[in-house]
C-alpha cells in the first residue's frame, strides 16, 4: 500500500492526510466550473458609468475617490468572473503570502521529496457577516496520476481553510503540500480541485513532476 502525504497552507492554516486507492483515470475536469462560467451578468453600462467617474475624479485630482471607484470596477469584474486558480507554481516551501514565494528550479524531485504547490484563487464569493466581517472559505480535493492515466491514489475534501477579515481581500494565496512515498521513477501528474464553498463553484489545475 502506497503512503499519500497532503496538505496545504493558508496564511497558518497546516492540514495533513494519509489516503491510498487505485483506479483508471477519468476524462480530465473541467478547469473552472461556475454554473454558467465566462459569462458576463451586469450590463456594460455598469462598467461605464465607474469609468467615467474614475476618469472625472482624476481630472479633478481627486485620487482617493479615483483609487475607490478602480476597487470598484475590479469588485464588478470578480463577481461577473468564474472561480478561477491563477499562478500555479512549484515553489520550495510553505511559507509563502501572495506574491511572496521562492519558484522550484524544475519539476524533477527525489524519493520522498515533498512538492509544494503555491496558486491564487479568484473570483471566490466573499460574504459580510453579522459581526461586519467579511468570510470565504475553500476546499479542496486532489487526485494522484501516473503517465498511464491510473489514479494512485487522492482524497476528497483533504483540506478546509477558513478566512474572515474586516476587509474582503482578493489577494490571497494558498500552498498544497504533497508526499508521495513509494511510487516508483516516472512521470505524474497532481490533480488539485479546489471548492468556494460560499458557492457551487469550483476549479482544478494539473501539476506535472517527475519522480527519478
Amino acid at each position: 500500500m502506497k503512503k499519500i502525504l497532503a496538505g496545504a497552507m493558508f496564511f497558518c492554516v497546516l492540514i495533513l492526510l494519509v489516503a491510498a486507492c487505485s483506479r483508471k483515470t477519468e476524462s480530465p475536469a473541467e478547469k473552472t466550473e461556475a454554473g454558467t462560467p465566462g459569462t458576463v451578468s451586469a450590463p456594460a453600462g455598469a462598467y461605464d458609468a465607474l469609468y467615467a467617474s474614475m476618469l472625472a475624479a482624476l481630472k479633478n485630482q481627486d485620487y482617493l475617490k479615483a483609487l475607490e471607484t478602480a476597487d470598484s470596477i475590479k469588485d464588478k469584474v470578480w463577481e461577473d468572473a468564474p472561480f478561477m486558480l491563477k499562478n500555479v507554481v512549484l515553489v520550495k516551501g510553505m511559507n509563502n503570502t501572495y506574491g511572496v514565494y521562492e519558484p522550484e528550479e524544475d519539476d524533477v524531485y527525489g524519493q520522498g521529496d515533498t512538492i509544494y504547490v503555491y496558486l491564487e484563487p479568484a473570483g471566490y464569493k466573499i460574504i459580510k457577516n453579522e459581526a461586519g466581517y467579511y468570510q470565504f472559505r475553500f476546499t479542496a480535493d486532489f487526485q494522484l496520476v501516473n503517465e498511464n492515466g491510473e489514479i494512485l491514489g487522492g482524497q476528497e475534501q483533504f483540506a478546509n481553510l477558513p478566512f474572515k477579515s474586516w476587509h474582503p481581500n482578493k489577494e490571497i494565496a494558498i500552498t498544497f503540500n504533497y508526499n508521495f512515498s513509494g511510487i516508483p521513477a516516472g512521470k505524474y501528474k497532481v490533480i488539485t480541485t479546489v471548492y468556494d464553498a460560499n458557492s457551487d463553484r469550483k476549479a482544478s489545475v494539473d501539476t506535472r513532476f517527475t519522480i527519478e
